[in-house]
């Protein structure tokens, strides 16, 4: 059972039930890593794991191996969701392109797309990324 707060009346807590999705919370786990930019073995952390258990002790924790692959597959779903929106959302796209090297020398290119959608709200999107070993 979980618990949540009731939205007109503020203080107040009503009893919610609640299953474990575990595909749901290993895409959250990924979202984590990705939006803190945090390495992969992260997953694999004690402390982090010891939370997660006490959190949510029926979820099975993935590896470092597991999480990239999920975020891989992250990559692609979202990557196909923001083609089929750029077909119906846009008339036209600007593209730009930033490139940079890293302290190891290792070049990187960066595809942008700008666009304003239906709704005139500008729009900025991550296109491609590459990099050159």
């Amino acid at each position: 059972m979980n618990f949540e707060k009731d939205q007109n009346n503020e203080g107040e807590a009503r009893l919610k039930s609640w299953v474990l999705n575990p595909h749901e919370a290993r895409e959250s786990i990924a979202t984590m890593i990705i939006i803190d930019e945090l390495p992969f073995r992260f997953v694999e952390n004690v402390e982090f794991r010891q939370m997660m258990y006490v959190c949510c002790p029926a979820l099975n924790m993935p590896s470092r191996i597991t999480i990239a692959r999920d975020i891989y597959h992250l990559y692609v779903d979202r990557k196909a969701k923001l083609k089929e929106y750029l077909v119906h959302a846009c008339q036209r796209i600007c593209v730009t392109t930033d490139t940079w090297a890293s302290l190891q020398m290792i070049n990187y290119m960066c595809l942008t797309g700008h666009f304003i959608d239906n709704y005139w709200k500008l729009h900025k999107k991550n296109l491609e990324f590459l990099c050159n070993f």
